[in-house]
Protein backbone atom coordinates (compact mmCIF):
# COMPACT_ATOMS: atom_id res chain seq x y z
CA UNK A 1 0.00 0.00 0.00
CA UNK A 2 2.84 2.38 0.88
CA UNK A 3 4.45 1.71 -2.51
CA UNK A 4 1.21 2.72 -4.26
CA UNK A 5 1.12 5.98 -2.34
CA UNK A 6 4.72 6.72 -3.38
CA UNK A 7 3.86 6.06 -7.03
CA UNK A 8 0.77 8.26 -6.75
CA UNK A 9 2.88 11.06 -5.25
CA UNK A 10 5.31 10.85 -8.18
CA UNK A 11 2.41 10.99 -10.65
CA UNK A 12 0.99 14.05 -8.87
CA UNK A 13 4.40 15.79 -8.88
CA UNK A 14 5.05 15.10 -12.59
CA UNK A 15 1.54 15.96 -13.74
CA UNK A 16 1.32 19.02 -11.49
CA UNK A 17 4.62 20.47 -12.74
CA UNK A 18 3.73 19.88 -16.39
CA UNK A 19 0.31 21.54 -15.99
CA UNK A 20 1.94 24.42 -14.09
CA UNK A 21 4.41 25.03 -16.91
CA UNK A 22 1.84 24.67 -19.69
CA UNK A 23 -0.35 27.25 -17.98
CA UNK A 24 2.48 29.79 -18.14
CA UNK A 25 3.93 29.32 -21.61
CA UNK A 26 2.69 29.75 -25.17
CA UNK A 27 1.90 26.19 -26.28
CA UNK A 28 1.72 27.28 -29.93
CA UNK A 29 5.23 28.76 -29.66
CA UNK A 30 6.42 25.54 -28.02
CA UNK A 31 5.06 23.50 -30.94
CA UNK A 32 6.75 25.87 -33.40
CA UNK A 33 10.08 25.49 -31.63
CA UNK A 34 9.86 21.72 -31.91
CA UNK A 35 8.68 21.72 -35.53
CA UNK A 36 11.48 24.08 -36.61
CA UNK A 37 14.25 22.29 -34.70
CA UNK A 38 17.36 21.50 -36.74
CA UNK A 39 17.07 17.78 -37.67
CA UNK A 40 20.86 17.29 -37.86
CA UNK A 41 21.40 18.57 -34.33
CA UNK A 42 18.40 16.51 -33.17
CA UNK A 43 19.92 13.39 -34.68
CA UNK A 44 23.28 14.18 -33.10
CA UNK A 45 21.60 14.53 -29.69
CA UNK A 46 19.89 11.14 -29.95
CA UNK A 47 22.99 9.35 -31.26
CA UNK A 48 25.29 10.87 -28.63
CA UNK A 49 22.84 9.99 -25.87
CA UNK A 50 22.60 6.37 -27.04
CA UNK A 51 26.39 6.08 -27.36
CA UNK A 52 27.01 7.68 -23.96
CA UNK A 53 25.70 4.45 -22.40
CA UNK A 54 28.90 2.79 -23.62
CA UNK A 55 31.02 5.20 -21.57
CA UNK A 56 28.91 4.45 -18.51
CA UNK A 57 29.38 0.75 -19.23
CA UNK A 58 33.15 1.22 -19.37
CA UNK A 59 33.05 2.85 -15.92
CA UNK A 60 31.01 -0.07 -14.60
CA UNK A 61 33.44 -2.57 -16.12
CA UNK A 62 36.34 -0.90 -14.30
CA UNK A 63 34.53 -1.68 -11.03
CA UNK A 64 33.41 -5.21 -11.95
CA UNK A 65 36.88 -6.19 -13.21
CA UNK A 66 38.39 -4.94 -9.96
CA UNK A 67 36.09 -7.40 -8.18
CA UNK A 68 37.34 -10.21 -10.43
CA UNK A 69 33.90 -10.74 -11.98
CA UNK A 70 35.26 -11.00 -15.52
CA UNK A 71 31.99 -10.15 -17.31
CA UNK A 72 32.51 -9.15 -20.98
CA UNK A 73 31.93 -5.52 -21.95
CA UNK A 74 29.26 -6.49 -24.49
CA UNK A 75 27.17 -8.16 -21.81
CA UNK A 76 27.53 -5.26 -19.38
CA UNK A 77 26.55 -2.85 -22.17
CA UNK A 78 23.45 -4.89 -22.93
CA UNK A 79 22.42 -4.78 -19.27
CA UNK A 80 23.07 -1.02 -19.13
CA UNK A 81 20.77 -0.42 -22.12
CA UNK A 82 18.14 -2.64 -20.51
CA UNK A 83 18.56 -0.59 -17.34
CA UNK A 84 17.88 2.55 -19.40
CA UNK A 85 14.67 0.89 -20.59
CA UNK A 86 13.53 0.27 -17.01
CA UNK A 87 14.44 3.84 -16.01
CA UNK A 88 12.16 5.06 -18.79
CA UNK A 89 9.36 2.60 -18.05
CA UNK A 90 9.19 2.50 -14.26
CA UNK A 91 8.08 5.32 -11.92
CA UNK A 92 11.52 5.55 -10.33
CA UNK A 93 14.99 6.69 -11.32
CA UNK A 94 16.55 3.57 -9.81
CA UNK A 95 14.69 0.83 -11.72
CA UNK A 96 17.63 0.49 -14.08
CA UNK A 97 20.04 0.06 -11.16
CA UNK A 98 17.92 -2.79 -9.82
CA UNK A 99 17.82 -4.46 -13.24
CA UNK A 100 21.61 -4.22 -13.68
CA UNK A 101 22.17 -5.58 -10.17
CA UNK A 102 19.90 -8.56 -10.83
CA UNK A 103 21.55 -9.43 -14.15
CA UNK A 104 25.06 -9.16 -12.69
CA UNK A 105 24.12 -11.13 -9.56
CA UNK A 106 22.71 -13.95 -11.67
CA UNK A 107 25.84 -14.02 -13.79
CA UNK A 108 28.35 -14.00 -10.91
CA UNK A 109 26.43 -15.39 -7.93
CA UNK A 110 27.66 -12.40 -5.90
CA UNK A 111 24.54 -10.38 -5.04
CA UNK A 112 26.25 -8.02 -2.62
CA UNK A 113 29.15 -7.40 -4.96
CA UNK A 114 26.78 -6.77 -7.86
CA UNK A 115 24.78 -4.19 -5.92
CA UNK A 116 28.00 -2.61 -4.65
CA UNK A 117 29.39 -2.06 -8.17
CA UNK A 118 26.10 -0.51 -9.33
CA UNK A 119 25.85 1.77 -6.28
CA UNK A 120 29.47 2.91 -6.61
CA UNK A 121 29.05 3.39 -10.37
CA UNK A 122 26.16 5.79 -9.78
CA UNK A 123 27.89 7.53 -6.87
CA UNK A 124 31.09 8.20 -8.83
CA UNK A 125 29.01 9.63 -11.68
CA UNK A 126 27.18 12.04 -9.38
CA UNK A 127 30.41 13.01 -7.59
CA UNK A 128 32.21 13.93 -10.83
CA UNK A 129 29.20 15.83 -12.19
CA UNK A 130 28.95 17.83 -8.96
CA UNK A 131 32.67 18.52 -9.20
CA UNK A 132 32.26 19.99 -12.68
CA UNK A 133 29.40 22.19 -11.50
CA UNK A 134 31.30 23.27 -8.37
CA UNK A 135 34.34 24.35 -10.42
CA UNK A 136 32.26 26.21 -13.02
CA UNK A 137 29.64 27.84 -10.74
CA UNK A 138 31.76 30.73 -9.37
CA UNK A 139 32.56 31.88 -12.93
CA UNK A 140 28.99 31.98 -14.21
CA UNK A 141 27.77 35.18 -15.86
CA UNK A 142 24.14 34.07 -15.63
CA UNK A 143 21.77 35.49 -13.02
CA UNK A 144 21.96 32.36 -10.87
CA UNK A 145 21.07 32.82 -7.22
CA UNK A 146 24.06 32.73 -4.89
CA UNK A 147 22.17 30.10 -2.91
CA UNK A 148 22.11 27.80 -5.93
CA UNK A 149 25.88 28.12 -6.27
CA UNK A 150 26.33 27.47 -2.55
CA UNK A 151 24.10 24.41 -2.84
CA UNK A 152 26.21 22.97 -5.68
CA UNK A 153 29.43 23.52 -3.72
CA UNK A 154 27.92 22.11 -0.50
CA UNK A 155 26.53 19.04 -2.31
CA UNK A 156 29.92 18.35 -3.90
CA UNK A 157 31.87 18.61 -0.64
CA UNK A 158 29.22 16.55 1.19
CA UNK A 159 29.51 13.81 -1.42
CA UNK A 160 33.30 13.99 -1.27
CA UNK A 161 33.24 13.72 2.54
CA UNK A 162 30.84 10.78 2.38
CA UNK A 163 33.12 9.02 -0.08
CA UNK A 164 36.12 9.61 2.19
CA UNK A 165 34.26 8.24 5.22
CA UNK A 166 33.30 5.17 3.23
CA UNK A 167 37.01 4.48 2.69
CA UNK A 168 37.77 4.57 6.44
CA UNK A 169 37.54 0.89 7.35
CA UNK A 170 37.97 1.38 11.08
CA UNK A 171 35.14 3.92 11.23
CA UNK A 172 32.81 1.73 9.20
CA UNK A 173 33.51 -1.28 11.41
CA UNK A 174 32.88 0.79 14.54
CA UNK A 175 29.59 2.07 13.14
CA UNK A 176 28.70 -1.49 12.16
CA UNK A 177 29.29 -2.76 15.69
CA UNK A 178 27.34 0.10 17.24
CA UNK A 179 24.37 -0.44 14.92
CA UNK A 180 24.27 -4.17 15.67
CA UNK A 181 24.46 -3.49 19.41
CA UNK A 182 21.26 -1.44 19.20
CA UNK A 183 19.32 -4.26 17.52
CA UNK A 184 17.75 -7.30 19.23
CA UNK A 185 20.17 -10.24 19.48
CA UNK A 186 18.20 -12.39 17.03
CA UNK A 187 18.12 -9.67 14.39
CA UNK A 188 21.82 -8.80 14.76
CA UNK A 189 22.85 -12.47 14.44
CA UNK A 190 20.72 -12.81 11.34
CA UNK A 191 22.31 -9.72 9.77
CA UNK A 192 25.79 -11.01 10.67
CA UNK A 193 24.99 -14.21 8.81
CA UNK A 194 23.91 -12.49 5.60
CA UNK A 195 26.74 -13.06 3.16
CA UNK A 196 25.23 -10.64 0.63
CA UNK A 197 25.52 -7.70 3.06
CA UNK A 198 29.14 -8.55 3.82
CA UNK A 199 29.82 -8.76 0.09
CA UNK A 200 28.12 -5.39 -0.45
CA UNK A 201 30.31 -3.86 2.26
CA UNK A 202 33.51 -5.09 0.62
CA UNK A 203 32.26 -4.10 -2.83
CA UNK A 204 31.83 -0.52 -1.67
CA UNK A 205 35.10 -0.33 0.24
CA UNK A 206 37.73 -2.66 -1.13
CA UNK A 207 38.80 -0.74 -4.23
CA UNK A 208 42.35 0.52 -4.53
CA UNK A 209 43.06 4.13 -5.44
CA UNK A 210 44.16 3.22 -8.96
CA UNK A 211 40.80 1.57 -9.72
CA UNK A 212 38.89 4.53 -8.32
CA UNK A 213 41.04 6.94 -10.32
CA UNK A 214 40.25 5.02 -13.52
CA UNK A 215 36.52 5.01 -12.70
CA UNK A 216 36.61 8.76 -12.02
CA UNK A 217 38.51 9.36 -15.28
CA UNK A 218 35.93 7.45 -17.32
CA UNK A 219 33.15 9.23 -15.43
CA UNK A 220 34.69 12.57 -16.37
CA UNK A 221 34.55 11.56 -20.04
CA UNK A 222 30.93 10.47 -19.68
CA UNK A 223 29.85 13.67 -17.95
CA UNK A 224 31.60 15.76 -20.60
CA UNK A 225 29.63 13.78 -23.20
CA UNK A 226 26.45 14.51 -21.23
CA UNK A 227 27.27 18.21 -21.36
CA UNK A 228 27.89 17.85 -25.11
CA UNK A 229 24.44 16.24 -25.46
CA UNK A 230 22.89 19.30 -23.85
CA UNK A 231 24.88 21.54 -26.20
CA UNK A 232 23.61 19.70 -29.30
CA UNK A 233 20.03 19.87 -27.96
CA UNK A 234 20.48 23.61 -27.44
CA UNK A 235 21.90 24.02 -30.94
CA UNK A 236 18.92 22.18 -32.40
CA UNK A 237 16.63 24.86 -30.95
CA UNK A 238 18.88 27.91 -31.32
CA UNK A 239 19.60 28.36 -27.59
CA UNK A 240 22.26 31.02 -27.07
CA UNK A 241 24.29 29.65 -24.16
CA UNK A 242 28.02 29.61 -23.43
CA UNK A 243 30.04 26.52 -22.61
CA UNK A 244 30.25 27.78 -19.02
CA UNK A 245 26.46 27.92 -18.80
CA UNK A 246 26.22 24.29 -19.91
CA UNK A 247 28.91 23.25 -17.42
CA UNK A 248 26.81 24.71 -14.60
CA UNK A 249 23.28 23.94 -15.75
CA UNK A 250 23.82 20.27 -16.66
CA UNK A 251 24.80 19.18 -13.12
CA UNK A 252 21.88 21.17 -11.68
CA UNK A 253 19.40 19.42 -13.97
CA UNK A 254 20.90 16.03 -13.07
CA UNK A 255 20.56 16.84 -9.36
CA UNK A 256 16.96 17.95 -9.85
CA UNK A 257 16.16 14.61 -11.49
CA UNK A 258 16.74 12.95 -8.11
CA UNK A 259 13.44 14.53 -6.98
CA UNK A 260 10.66 11.87 -6.99
CA UNK A 261 8.78 11.92 -10.30
CA UNK A 262 7.77 9.63 -13.16
CA UNK A 263 10.87 9.27 -15.28
CA UNK A 264 11.90 12.83 -14.43
CA UNK A 265 8.85 14.23 -16.25
CA UNK A 266 7.93 17.67 -14.95
CA UNK A 267 11.10 18.05 -12.91
CA UNK A 268 13.24 17.98 -16.06
CA UNK A 269 11.06 20.55 -17.84
CA UNK A 270 10.90 22.88 -14.85
CA UNK A 271 14.69 22.70 -14.45
CA UNK A 272 15.39 23.62 -18.07
CA UNK A 273 12.88 26.47 -18.04
CA UNK A 274 14.09 27.78 -14.68
CA UNK A 275 17.76 27.73 -15.68
CA UNK A 276 17.91 28.64 -19.36
CA UNK A 277 15.48 31.55 -19.10
CA UNK A 278 18.10 33.14 -16.82
CA UNK A 279 20.39 33.54 -19.84
CA UNK A 280 17.66 34.97 -22.06
CA UNK A 281 16.21 31.84 -23.66
CA UNK A 282 12.41 31.99 -24.07
CA UNK A 283 10.53 29.64 -21.74
CA UNK A 284 9.06 27.82 -24.74
CA UNK A 285 12.53 27.17 -26.19
CA UNK A 286 13.85 25.89 -22.85
CA UNK A 287 10.79 23.63 -22.51
CA UNK A 288 11.38 22.31 -26.04
CA UNK A 289 15.01 21.60 -25.14
CA UNK A 290 13.89 19.41 -22.24
CA UNK A 291 11.55 17.53 -24.60
CA UNK A 292 14.44 16.86 -27.00
CA UNK A 293 16.50 15.42 -24.12
CA UNK A 294 13.54 13.29 -23.02
CA UNK A 295 13.07 12.07 -26.60
CA UNK A 296 16.71 10.91 -26.66
CA UNK A 297 16.14 9.19 -23.31
CA UNK A 298 13.07 7.34 -24.58
CA UNK A 299 14.76 6.21 -27.81
CA UNK A 300 17.75 4.89 -25.85
CA UNK A 301 15.35 3.12 -23.50
CA UNK A 302 13.61 1.51 -26.48
CA UNK A 303 16.98 0.16 -27.63
CA UNK A 304 17.26 -1.51 -24.22
CA UNK A 305 13.73 -2.87 -24.58
CA UNK A 306 14.63 -4.49 -27.91
CA UNK A 307 17.81 -5.98 -26.42
CA UNK A 308 15.79 -7.40 -23.53
CA UNK A 309 13.32 -9.06 -25.92
CA UNK A 310 16.18 -10.54 -27.94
Amino acid sequence: MRRHWKTLLKVVISLGLILFLLSRIDVHALAQNLSHANPWWLGATVILFALSILLRTLRWQVLTDARGMGVPFSRLARWYYIGAFFNTLLPTGFGGDVAKSVYLARETGDAGGAVGTVVLDRFVGILVLLGIGAVAAPFSQAAISIWVQIFVLAAFFAALAGFWVLRQKSWIRWLHRQALALLPAGVSHRIEGMESLRSLYFALQDYDNRTLARAIGVSLLFNLSWILINITAGQALGVQASLLDYLIFTPLVSLALLIPSIGGIGVRELSYVGLYTQIGAPAETAFAMSIVIYLATVITGLIGGVLMLL
